[in-house]
């Protein structure tokens, strides 16, 4: 911004919310294989199942649990906040348009009462 103006390159910003949402979309597809994996090899319970392994997965399952859900909210959040940039460029760019066509009409409703 610069000296009270706003300047947007609404290709280049739609391409980057259109970028930001696949990256998103990447992070939920990274959490489905690798924390599918993770979640596959726990319920195998590598840890054991006597006491030490029974205290072990009291404590870890939680964090486990939390992780994951975790991890799939920031690839939803990231994918949402692309979508929410590509939306908020096309308001944008239509906004200015009607503002602009608006004032082109004053000005030229001006010109005419000579």
């Amino acid at each position: 911004m610069a000296e009270g103006q706003l300047w947007l390159d609404p290709d280049r910003a739609r391409r980057g919310g259109a970028d930001l949402h696949l990256a998103g979309e990447a992070i939920g597809t990274r959490r489905a294989q690798v924390g599918g994996a993770i979640a596959a090899a726990s319920a195998q319970r590598p840890w054991g199942r006597d006491d030490i392994g029974a205290a072990f997965e009291k404590s870890y399952r939680g964090y486990e649990e939390t992780l994951l859900r975790a991890w799939e909210g920031v690839g939803r959040a990231v994918a949402g906040l692309g979508a929410d940039v590509v939306a908020s460029v096309e308001a944008t760019v239509q906004t200015d348009t009607a503002s602009g066509q608006r004032l082109d009409g004053v000005s030229g409703q001006h010109g005419n009462r000579r």
